[in-house]
């Protein structure tokens, strides 16, 4: 199988559970953002002008990004599972109580990255879009699906640092054979 189909099998997109990027054929949607209050939810941020110096694997960026999520998510009251910055895009593993919460934290979240990264003030906008398409979003249950998000932030954070995924797993499946 390949990388992009298993990366899309692990999302049902005929659910009602997910929301955005490439899903929305449009800018205005015609539909909620599906949350849950009592699941967890995976969310994606991706930018196209995260090359080079503006990469969010840059030590600076990195704090500065670390700092923005953990910083928000306690203005917001957003319990933070776990986050991957994978250099172009970022995942978040989050628990909302409310939709407001929510929307609040992804308004000041994606604003001070972009911001930050831009090098751009307060008022002071860019005339660029930083970010590609609104948020990607998914609930995801705990159990099987919980398990299978966090496999895949690890596979993730791995590619990130250069790490072949593809080759590891055939090397893993060679050696479980070889030693079955």
């Amino acid at each position: 199988m390949a990388q992009k189909d298993f990366q899309m099998s692990l999302f049902n997109m005929k659910s009602p559970k997910i929301f955005g990027a490439s899903l929305l054929k449009a800018s205005n949607p015609k539909t909620k953002r599906p949350i849950s209050t009592k699941h967890a939810m995976h969310l994606v941020l991706k930018s196209k002008y995260t090359k080079g110096s503006r990469s969010f694997l840059r030590k600076a960026n990195r704090e500065a990004i670390d700092c923005i999520l953990k910083s928000q998510a306690k203005r917001w009251g957003i319990r933070l599972y776990r986050y991957e910055n994978v250099g172009n895009h970022l995942h978040i593993l989050l628990k909302t109580g409310h939709r407001r919460w929510l929307a609040g934290y992804l308004r000041s979240v994606t604003g001070l990255i972009a911001r930050h990264i831009l090098r751009a003030e307060r008022g002071c906008g860019k005339s660029i879009q930083f970010w590609e398409a609104r948020p990607f979003s998914r609930v995801v249950t705990w159990g099987r699906a919980y398990k299978a998000i966090h496999r895949y932030f690890d596979k993730n954070r791995m590619q990130a640092v250069g790490f072949n995924w593809e080759d590891f797993s055939s090397e893993l499946g060679q050696t479980l054979a070889d030693t079955g």
